[in-house]
């Protein structure tokens, strides 16, 4: 009984993947697409530099492409993001897409590509769960200065400005003329107080 029932299925499926085919044929009708595209990706380098990285993959199809996406996350994501990859100017097959990496926020970048046909069929470079993983470095060519955070600050010039001095010789007027001396009467001076202005 399992032997007629698995040759009925057999002949069940090859009647369903062939009969629309041959059904298309003898009607005149155009044949349906089941041909996925074909995308050519050059993973290049798996160290990249921080900055704006263009990523630029060649995708083809015998009928046309619909759309194609790129999706990326660093490992800290939960999720990826998609970005749409736009056909270039110069050759509609090469689609770019540009996105900015920062190596302060990330140290790996991971990214896949689906393209999809006008006739729904997809395909993908790099999967979800198997993406195509870059290692984010800094960039040489920014000359950014890191200090560290145990270095001293750096110090002042020497010398006081002039709002320092100005305020010492009003403290040390307030105490002259609070009278430091003791006695009964009233006394009496003068500060002069010389300075360049700012």
């Amino acid at each position: 009984m399992k032997i007629i029932l698995s040759r009925l299925f057999s002949v069940f499926f090859f009647l369903q993947v062939v009969s629309p085919s041959v059904m298309a044929a003898q009607l005149g009708l155009p044949a349906p697409d089941i041909e996925p595209p074909t995308i050519l990706f050059n993973e290049g380098n798996t160290v990249i530099e921080e900055g704006i990285k263009t990523f630029s993959a060649t995708v083809t199809d015998n009928i046309g492409v619909a759309n194609v996406t790129l999706y990326f996350k660093s490992p800290a994501d939960i999720a990826f993001k998609p970005r749409k990859m736009n056909p270039s100017s110069a050759d509609p097959n090469i689609y770019t897409v540009e996105i900015e990496i920062d190596s302060v926020i990330t140290s790996k970048l991971e990214i896949y590509i689906r393209a999809d046909d006008v006739s729904g069929n997809s395909i993908f470079e790099g999967q979800k769960f198997s993406p195509l993983t870059y290692t984010v470095i800094p960039s040489a060519s920014a000359g950014k200065v890191i200090t560290s955070v145990t270095e001293p600050p750096a110090e002042e010039e020497e010398g006081m400005s002039t709002l320092s001095i100005i305020l010492i010789g009003l403290g040390v007027a307030a105490l002259a003329g609070s009278g430091g001396g003791g006695g009964d009467g009233p006394s009496t001076g003068s500060v002069t107080i010389t300075s360049d202005l700012p």
